[in-house]
């Protein structure tokens, strides 16, 4: 039992994500491929995928969490088979010639790297460093992760976010159960838009572990990692190969985490003490990925060569999975959008920045209109 639970959590949370992930990950130049983009890029068109299934449901199906389920798994099945098949045709049918330019270069990189042989000697002391950095790195990250697990932080929307999984894994109902008193009542439309309380029940269904294990000692298993990958593609993005840099900078973010429980509020805190929440998941995955795509978009797309299409396709699913996690993205993140979009239409004098960051922001007008109009 615990062992298909485990599998299953596996196969949700990590194979199918990256597999679709495959699909806008197509459309990125082959250097910008890696397996963390790829991972990220999968993640948040599936928390995307979830909410454009799960609230035309929630609004029209009272009892429909059980459909919900059964699309999700069918459609996300469905995207990772495309990612893979479109993935393994554009770089296998359709980049055959860039595939073999990029060996040449990497066999002919080998061997200038065995003709330095000597310098690499003198370097010895400099590769040390970094080990003892990303070591601190790693250790830092598993530090956090274990005292998730086992240093349980209860909190007071627990009342209601927690509680409401557990309602709908097991009654099947959906936002119409008031998870304070249990007694029936209309759709509660504020939290219906945002359905993370659903996905952790999906989760729960799915894998067999009650809803509120998976939200206090399961997820933040996969959620504190997928956050550090974000920032590790930040630190990519600003300092590129220079891996004692990013080292540097990854330590600094986790001590920021460690000893960022200075107020209730902090980001940290939410991130460390309420990981299972759409509001710490919306500040701390939603804005920080977003702030690395506009940075790698704006500053690839001064070189024409650099295919960034696969980004602008994570951005329009940003926005979706922003209003998965909270109402409030619906200003915050559109927000965010619009100054990057002004300041770098002003800086480039190229109101086509602006107009393409517009089509992004889409989805959260759409749910913003939802929520006033019904």
């Amino acid at each position: 039992m615990i062992l298909t639970s485990i599998s299953a959590l596996i196969v949700i949370l990590i194979i199918i994500p990256y597999c679709v992930g495959l699909l806008p990950i197509s459309f990125v130049s082959p250097r910008l491929r890696t397996v963390t983009t790829t991972y990220i890029f999968g993640f948040i068109m599936s928390l995307g995928i979830f909410e454009l299934i799960s609230v035309p449901v929630t609004i029209t199906k009272a009892d429909g969490f059980s459909l919900i389920v059964a699309l999700f798994l069918g459609v996300e099945s469905a995207a990772a088979m495309i990612g893979l098949i479109v993935y393994n045709f554009v770089v296998y049918k359709i980049e055959p010639g860039r595939d073999g330019e990029g060996k040449e270069k990497k066999r002919s990189s080998l061997m200038h790297r065995i003709r330095r042989g000597e310098k690499k000697e003198r370097k010895k002391k400099k590769i040390d460093e970094n080990v003892v950095l990303w070591t601190l790195v790693i250790l830092c990250i598993l530090f956090q992760i274990v005292m998730y697990v086992f240093m349980q932080s209860f909190d007071g929307d627990d009342a209601y976010y927690v509680v409401q999984s557990v309602l709908t894994e097991e009654t099947g109902t959906l936002y119409r159960i008031k998870p304070y008193t249990g007694l029936s009542m209309s759709m509660d439309l504020r939290h219906a838009l945002a359905s993370v309380p659903v996905w952790i029940a999906f989760l729960g269904r799915v894998s067999g572990i009650h809803p509120t294990i998976i939200a206090h000692s399961v997820i933040g298993i996969f959620l504190i990692p997928l956050l550090y990958m974000v920032y590790y593609n930040y630190a990519t993005a600003l300092f590129g190969k220079d891996t004692k840099r990013k080292a540097a900078f990854m330590l600094f973010v986790c001590f920021m985490y460690v000893f960022g429980n200075v107020s209730i509020y902090t980001q940290a805190t939410f991130m460390l003490t309420r990981t299972w929440q759409g509001k710490a998941m919306l500040a701390n995955l939603i804005l920080i990925s977003i702030g690395w795509i506009m940075l790698v978009l704006f500053k690839r797309d001064e070189d024409s060569d650099e295919r960034t299409l696969g980004f602008w396709i994570v951005m329009f699913f940003m926005s979706i999975a922003a209003a998965m996690c909270s109402t409030a993205s619906v200003f915050l993140v559109a927000l965010m959008i619009a100054i990057y979009g002004i300041t770098i239409s002003v800086c480039r004098k190229d109101i086509q920045v602006a107009l393409k960051l517009m089509i992004t922001c889409v989805p959260l007008v759409a749910y913003g209109a939802m929520y006033i109009l019904i």
